[in-house]
């Protein structure tokens, strides 16, 4: 019964969507257009080497080489393999969705169980740093230092939530595995990895590019689509209503109309919501506390296109949600707590504006400089990695030997 009333819920939405897509045809259309500008202009370029490397990365058994390496730091900490910490990387440097793509590649090619791929997800899922301090930080509340007050609370709220999330579906099974495989030798898992793949380097090659384009394109197509949904709900006012019927509950938090549709509007779409939060009148302090939970939340816009990775493995989606929901509570206290530490001198905060010519905004980059930057973090984010664990795997294996001997 719930799910033949799901159903007819969601038919019935589509349905009306596609009307005031009809009654709306010219705002539906600058909507598509300006939500394919920002896939074509801004992510394409940002996220295609990342996709790409990924893929290849993973065919090539590097992604098991870095797993065996750092698995004693990851395992023991979030209890998910060491291949955790690529996908850590690689999330909070090119921001949503890639820590879920790679986590759903890493459950498709058994790098990861079921369980430790669900971990994965808790606290993957970030936005970049380019994001928060060049687009809302200095773009949108023209405040440099609000933004890395924001990043911080974002990834200790992330950090949090995956420390949260470690003995979800606990086994004392995998604690075994675990203890068995953490001085496994890295260059076996790397052959291994490679023969188990078995495509040849041109097959490989040729793969990693259609599949990162496909996931691209899917990617472009809830960013078109949620743009054409926020321009309809604004245009009938939709979030002005139930910004009306909210008030009396953040009246007590003397929070103003505007701040409560920009939260709202950012459930959906988390950069629309933060730019109407940027220009309401209320304190710093809370368009902060609102900003970080929106950024860690992500928005409707970035689960859907999470949602259409994870419906491709057997990994569940409501621990996903419910692991967001955490993320954006955490990341808000945790920016709370920050302001007030003084070396942020929060109170002239408001009047501190920091210039913005150190500061490197995506929409100011052409889309080849974009695609070089993207791919230069990746490779080094790929080669400090292998350097971290390489070192790590020496000290543990020193440090074994000579317990042995003693």
């Amino acid at each position: 019964m719930k799910k033949k009333l799901f159903h007819i819920i969601t038919a019935f939405s589509f349905l009306c969507i596609l009307i005031l897509m009809v009654i709306y045809p010219n705002q539906s259309y600058h909507a598509a257009k300006n939500g394919l500008n920002i896939w074509l202009n801004n992510v394409l370029p940002s996220l295609l080497p990342f996709f790409i490397s990924t893929e290849l990365l993973i065919g090539l058994g590097v992604v098991n080489f870095i797993s065996v390496l750092l698995e004693p730091i990851m395992y023991p900490i979030f209890k998910v393999p060491g291949a955790g910490s690529f996908v850590y990387a690689m999330s909070i440097t090119s921001g949503y969705p890639m820590g879920t793509k790679i986590t759903t590649e890493l459950r498709n090619k058994k790098i990861c169980s079921q369980v430790e791929a669900q971990r994965l997800l808790a606290f993957c899922s970030t936005s970049g740093p380019l994001f928060i301090i060049g687009s809302v930080a200095v773009g949108m509340f023209h405040n440099s230092l609000l933004g890395w007050m924001i990043l911080l609370s974002h990834y200790f709220g992330s950090i949090t939530t995956g420390l949260c999330f470690r003995n979800y579906g606990n086994k004392k099974s995998k604690e075994k595995q675990f203890m068995e495989k953490t001085f496994q030798n890295p260059f076996t898992a790397l052959f291994e990895a490679r023969k188990n793949d078995g495509r040849k380097l041109g097959i490989l090659l040729g793969d990693a590019v259609k599949n990162s384009f496909n996931s691209l394109l899917n990617i472009g197509g809830f960013i078109i689509f949620f743009s054409v949904l926020i321009e309809l709900f604004s245009i009938t006012e939709i979030f002005d209503i139930f910004s009306n019927l909210l008030s009396p509950f953040f009246f007590i938090l003397n929070i103003s109309n505007e701040s409560i549709k920009g939260f709202l509007s950012g459930i959906m779409e988390m950069t629309n919501g933060i730019n109407i939060i940027s220009g309401s009148e209320d304190s710093l302090i809370i368009k902060g506390i609102l900003a970080s939970f929106i950024i860690s939340w992500g928005g409707f816009s970035i689960h859907g296109q999470a949602i259409s990775f994870i419906s491709k493995t057997d990994l569940k989606v409501f621990p996903y949600l419910i692991a967001k929901i955490l993320h954006g509570f955490f990341a808000s206290i945790f920016f709370f707590l920050l302001s007030k530490i003084s070396i942020f001198n929060f109170k002239n905060m408001s009047t501190t504006v920091f210039s913005n010519s150190n500061i490197i905004f995506l929409s100011q980059i052409n889309w080849i400089d974009k695609l070089i930057i993207s791919t230069s973090i990746s490779l080094n984010i790929i080669l400090s990695l292998i350097c971290i664990g390489c070192l790590f795997f020496i000290f543990f294996r020193v440090k074994n030997k000579f317990f042995s001997h003693n």
